[in-house]
């Protein structure tokens, strides 16, 4: 049942890949239990993992001279990580962290490229993973780009339920780019 699951998030990435390969790439992903809290990716350590989220979130934030800026959370089927520190090898400049008790899956890609670096299945869903994570990125770059915070409040409403109902008022404010009294006044007009 457990593979089951991860076969359907891994096709959900990468439709064209063959049944026969999911359990290849199944193989690629550890599984770890957290507790709310939990750290994945400390602010200042290099990013080698790509998680996927079983059950519970992931929140991703910044932190700002004190100020916890929410840049993003990731829920049941979502994969999340720091592109950027996998790309350059870098210190992340974020923290992902477990924003509930959590189950998600783990790819190590140091591990991965160890095993697979000539499968072109592996990297082809590698490849195909990185691109999902940028677009779901570029999805919530735009709300800020484009929209008001009142339009961006009403598109959480209608596209991302999830995070109304789950996360703090105070993490909602901080992910949207407004004060929490702000959100408050948005929350409180009709539609």
């Amino acid at each position: 049942m457990q593979n089951l699951i991860l076969h359907a998030y891994i096709k959900q990435v990468s439709k064209r890949i063959a049944d026969e390969d999911l359990p290849l790439l199944a193989s690629c992903a550890v599984s770890r239990g957290l507790k709310r809290g939990e750290l994945l990716l400390k602010e200042g350590e290099v990013c080698r993992e790509i998680y996927l989220v079983k059950s519970g979130y992931l929140r991703t934030y910044y932190n700002k001279e004190g100020e916890l800026i929410n840049l993003n959370f990731a829920f049941e089927g979502d994969f999340t990580t720091n592109l950027q520190s996998i790309r350059s090898k870098q210190k992340s400049d974020f923290t992902i962290e477990a924003g509930e008790d959590s189950l998600v899956w783990i790819f190590n890609l140091d591990k991965i490229n160890e095993r697979f670096n000539a499968n072109p299945q592996v990297i082809s869903f590698i490849r195909r993973l990185a691109i999902y994570i940028l677009l779901a990125s570029e999805e919530h770059s735009t709300l800020f780009k484009l929209y008001t915070p009142t339009e961006r409040y009403r598109y959480i409403e209608k596209s991302k339920p999830q995070l109304l109902q789950r996360i703090s008022l105070s993490q909602l404010a901080s992910y949207l780019g407004v004060a929490r009294e702000t959100l408050s006044r948005i929350r409180a007009k009709k539609s």
